[in-house]
C-alpha cells in the first residue's frame, strides 16, 4: 500500500513510526545524493478497486508532487508511470486488451521508453581528474582498482597520485568492460573483430587509451603495492594543486530525516558514508537551523530536530579527500548515519581543516 510507505501517523508514539514512511526517507536520500531526475512507478494499479483506476492514480501523485516539490525535484523532470510488475502491462508494451481500463486515460510512455527518455548527465571533462575507487585485486605485478571517473580524463600512461595515502602509480592499461558483440558477455575485453562505417580500429583504439568522467573502469596501477590502495580511495593528478584536500574539519548544510528519533545535538557520534568509505566522526558545533516550509532561521540552537535544515561543522576520527560541493558534488556530498539509521543527508559548504 502507498500509505504505508508514505503517509505518517501522528497519533502513534514516536518509537513506532521509525519504520513509517520510507518512501519519504527514500525521496529524500536520493535527491541528497545528487538524482535530478525521477520516475514514480505506480505498481499493483491493476489491483485496485476499480482495476487501473485512475482516480487511485490522481491520489497517489497528487501526495507525491508537493513533497517532491519541496525536496527539490522539478516538475518536469519528474514522471509517473502506472504498471502492473506482475503481468508486464506498461512495462515493455503499451496497454492493450488485457488492460482496456488503463488505456483509456493514459497515453503516456512505458516505463522502459521513460527510462530511455532521461537527459544524459553532464560530465566535467574540464575538471581535474577525480576517480573514485570501489574495489582493488592484484593480477601479476599489478593492481587492478575497479573505479568511476566522475569528472576530469585519464589515459594509459598517466601518472597518477592514490590519495589519501598519497603514493604515486602509473596507468598501464584501462579496461572498459564493453560487450564486443551480441553474443559477448558484458565482461569481455576481448578486441572487437568488426568495425562499422561510423568508426574505424583507430577510433577504437583511443578510446580504449582513455577514460572520461562518467565511464565505469577497471585500470591496471603499476609501481604501487595493494596494500597501499583500498576502496574508497581517490585517484587524482600527481600536481598538488589538482589533488583535492585531505581534511577532516568541514561546515557542511544537513537537511534531517523526519523520523529522526533522537535530537542531534553537540557532540553527537555520527557514521560519516560518502561514495565507498564510512567514517567514525563527531558534530562539534551546531551554527544555525531552519524549520522546513518556513524562514525563521535561529542561531547556534541547542539541538536538531526531525525535518530541519542546518548548518554544522563535523569532524571525522581521520582524514579523508573531501570537496566543496560547488567544486566536486561526488566528493562533496555524504550521508549521517546513527545506530544504523540515517539520520541525515548534507553537502560540504567549507574545508575548515
Amino acid at each position: 500500500e502507498f500509505e504505508a510507505g508514505f503517509e505518517i501517523n501522528e497519533d502513534l508514539p514516536s518509537s513506532q513510526q521509525q519504520n513509517m514512511g520510507q518512501t519519504r526517507e527514500h525521496i529524500i536520500l536520493s535527491r541528497g545524493l545528487g538524482v535530478s531526475q525521477l520516475i514514480v512507478v505506480v505498481n499493483k494499479l491493476d489491483a485496485a478497486d476499480p482495476p487501473w483506476s485512475q482516480q487511485r492514480f490522481e491520489h497517489i501523485k497528487s501526495r507525491l508532487l508537493p513533497f517532491l516539490h519541496s525536496n527539490g525535484f522539478q516538475q518536469k523532470r519528474i514522471r509517473f508511470i502506472p504498471i502492473s510488475g506482475l503481468t508486464g502491462v506498461n512495462v515493455k508494451e503499451k496497454p492493450g486488451k488485457q488492460a482496456e481500463e488503463l488505456a483509456k486515460w493514459y497515453n503516456g510512455p512505458t516505463l522502459l521508453k521513460a527510462i530511455d527518455d532521461f537527459l544524459p548527465a553532464q560530465r566535467n571533462v574540464e575538471k581535474p581528474l577525480r576517480m573514485i575507487v570501489s574495489d582493488v585485486y592484484s593480477e601479476g605485478r599489478g593492481v587492478i582498482a575497479k573505479a568511476r571517473v566522475t569528472q576530469g580524463l585519464l589515459q594509459v600512461g598517466d601518472k597518477v597520485a592514490v590519495l589519501p595515502i598519497g603514493d604515486e602509480a602509473v596507468v598501464g592499461r584501462i579496461e572498459h568492460g564493453k560487450a564486443t558483440s551480441a553474443s559477448a558477455s558484458p565482461y569481455s575485453y576481448a578486441p572487437s573483430s568488426t568495425t562499422t562505417s561510423s568508426s574505424s580500429p583507430g577510433d577504437n583504439a583511443d578510446r580504449s587509451q582513455i577514460a572520461i568522467a562518467g565511464d565505469s573502469i577497471d585500470i591496471v596501477l603499476t609501481g604501487i603495492d595493494i596494500a597501499r590502495t583500498s576502496p574508497g580511495c581517490i585517484l587524482s593528478h600527481t600536481e598538488s594543486h589538482l589533488r583535492p584536500p585531505v581534511k577532516k574539519k568541514i561546515l557542511a548544510k544537513i537537511l534531517s530525516m523526519e523520523s529522526l528519533l533522537v535530537p542531534i545535538i553537540r557532540g553527537s557520534q555520527v557514521l560519516l558514508h560518502m561514495h565507498s568509505i564510512d567514517v567514525p566522526a563527531a558534530i562539534t558545533k551546531l551554527v544555525c537551523t531552519t524549520k522546513r516550509n518556513t524562514t525563521k532561521t535561529q542561531e547556534r540552537p541547542r539541538m536538531i530536530t526531525g525535518g530541519s535544515n542546518a548548518t554544522v561543522e563535523v569532524t571525522m576520527k581521520e582524514r579523508i579527500c573531501m570537496e566543496e560541493f560547488s567544486a566536486c558534488r561526488s566528493l562533496g556530498r555524504f550521508v549521517l548515519r546513527r545506530g544504523g539509521d540515517t539520520i541525515a543527508v548534507g553537502v560540504i559548504e567549507q574545508i575548515l581543516g
